[in-house]
Formats: structure tokens, sequence, C-alpha cells
């Protein structure tokens, strides 16, 4: 089975850990409409369509919908890991929507239908859903394994010692002491106000190798003898905690 069928509906959501991940060089995207050339960066990519962001403003955005239905070609330049030089991808596609972000003046969503997909392109994003995949059954694998989080482990893991908790009343500095593919354990001073049990937020975590935020629930919240709260949070999955926390797993064995 090729990636076009094995991954059919399957989404490519381009953050840091993706562009990462694919090699793609983001800022070197050119988009070719009939003699122009537009500068874009990849939003998110299928087997069978890409959507692209690029600076445009709405007079702009305005002219180029004249190009909605015509043929245009999509230049990607890839950065394998294994190659020294950066290779690239050419992609013709049919433009489907030109149209405003919302909430974002100046910047416009570009939607494309590939045709069809290069092979080049479906085995970059075949090989990076393949990851996703294999990351979902490690979290798994990982579940309720914690490392603490003391002086020797933080080097290994490359964390940097920095963590903030963006909950609905405001971002609090949190120190973590232990961490899992499923939870995360940390302490907040006494000045911050209570959590509640069942409250959503987001964990920001920063190491060396990604810097992420990780959709996060409250599970449990104390005050010690001290003032100071210590906090559970359960986590929802995150690919780029997953590959760190596999390459810690797998180094001790």
């Amino acid at each position: 089975m090729n990636y076009e069928d094995q991954y059919p509906g399957a989404n490519v959501q381009f953050n840091p850990f993706a562009f990462a991940n694919t090699g793609i060089i983001k800022a070197q995207t050119i988009l070719k409409m009939d003699t122009y050339s537009l500068i874009a960066v990849p939003f998110q990519f299928s087997m069978t369509r890409g959507i692209l962001i690029a600076s445009l403003s709405s007079d702009e955005i305005s002219f180029f919908s004249r190009y909605i239905g015509t043929t245009a070609s999509l230049n990607l330049l890839v950065q394998r890991a294994d190659q020294k030089e950066p290779v690239k991808i050419f992609a013709r596609c049919h433009v489907t929507t030109i149209g405003q972000m919302k909430g974002r003046d100046g910047v416009a969503l570009i939607a494309l239908g590939w045709k069809p997909i290069p092979p080049d392109l479906a085995d970059l994003l075949g090989k990076y859903l393949d990851l996703v995949e294999r990351l979902k059954v490690e979290a798994a694998d990982f579940r309720d394994k914690a490392v603490v989080i003391d002086a020797a482990n933080a080097k290994r893991l490359g964390y940097n010692n920095y963590a903030v908790l963006r909950a609905k009343d405001g971002q609090f500095k949190v120190a973590l002491f232990s961490l899992a593919s499923n939870r995360a354990d940390f302490l907040m001073p006494m000045r911050d106000p209570d959590r509640g049990v069942g409250e959503e937020a987001t964990l920001d975590l920063f190491f060396l190798k990604y810097r992420f935020g990780v959709a996060a629930t409250i599970q449990s919240a104390q005050r010690l003898p001290t003032g100071v709260q210590r906090c559970r949070v359960e986590l929802a999955f995150s690919p780029e905690l997953i590959h760190i926390l596999e390459d810690w797993f797998w180094s001790r064995h």
C-alpha cells in the first residue's frame, strides 16, 4: 500500500515540529500564479490538497482571487537529514480558494489541489504521518512512566528548567518535578491562585530540541503546609513530548 492509499484523509498541520521532521524550509516556499511569484508558508497539507499562508493585503487578495480555478505551481525546498544540500520539490496544482485568514488582517489562506501530488511530496508527508502514528503508540507504552525532573535528568532530556501554565486567569511559571507522556507534576508559588480540578489549561514546556504547548487538565491541586501549591495535570498527546521521552527511555537500554 502506498502512502496515498494509507493516509487518504490525513492532514499534516505545520508547526515547528512538523517543519523540523519533514525538513521543509518554510521561508523558501514559492507559489507561482501566471507571471507572479508569491512567498508563502505551508499551513496544512494532505495527499489531495495544500493550504498556504501568505502575507497579502485585502487589495492583493482581491487581485489574486482572479486566479482561483487556474493552474499554478508550488516550489518547496526540503533539507533532508541524510543530504548536505536541500532538495527541490515541484508540484503542479490548481488554486481553489484565496481569502483572508479569520482574525488576521494582512494574512491570506490559499488553498490548492494537487494535479496530482508529486511522489516525493507524498513520500515526505507519509513518512511524517508514520512518525506521528509511531509516537502515538509510544505515548501509550510510556503512560504513567514518570521521569523525575532533577538536575541530571533535566540535562539528559535537554529541559531548560522553564515551564509556564497558561490558564484563563493568567500565565504562571511553575516548577516541574515529574513528567510522563500523559501527565505532569509541578509546584506553584503560594501567591498564585488556587487551581480547580477539571480546569482546562495549556502547559508550555521549554526544551533545547522543542519549545511547545500541551493541552492540560488539572487532575489535582493542594496547598502544602508551606503554602506552595502542588498540582498534577493530565496531558493531551504531544508529538514533541513523546519524541523527547522516546530518546530518553531508549537511551537507557
